[in-house]
């Protein structure tokens, strides 16, 4: 079991709107997501939970400046991101396997 979890993901995304596309394709393509709304939930969940990335939507303001707050990776989206994009990163950052992206 703990090698399965092993090859896990875990992203929050930071975005005004809840329950987000985003949130839902990159779950759909195996990583578990979690959704916060304000910088003080991913805080919390980067504090209490196993945090490997923070993806912050395009709808965020101060993109930057919540950037600097965080110790996890981040990634920060535009209106032009699509999922596609982010899992690619993300597959590329942690080194998942191919079979992750859809």
């Amino acid at each position: 079991m703990r090698a399965i979890n092993a090859l896990v993901i875990y992203v929050v995304y930071l975005s005004n709107e809840s329950p987000s596309r985003m949130a839902c394709d990159l779950s759909c393509a195996g990583y578990k997501v979690w959704e916060a709304e304000s910088v003080s939930e991913v805080l919390y969940l980067c504090e209490n939970d196993h945090v490997d990335a923070v993806v912050i939507g395009p709808d965020v303001e101060e993109q930057e400046f919540i950037e600097r707050q965080l110790r996890q990776i981040t990634l920060k989206l535009t209106d032009k991101t699509r999922a596609a994009d982010v899992i690619w990163e993300l597959s590329n950052r942690f080194h998942s396997p191919s079979s992750m992206v859809q």
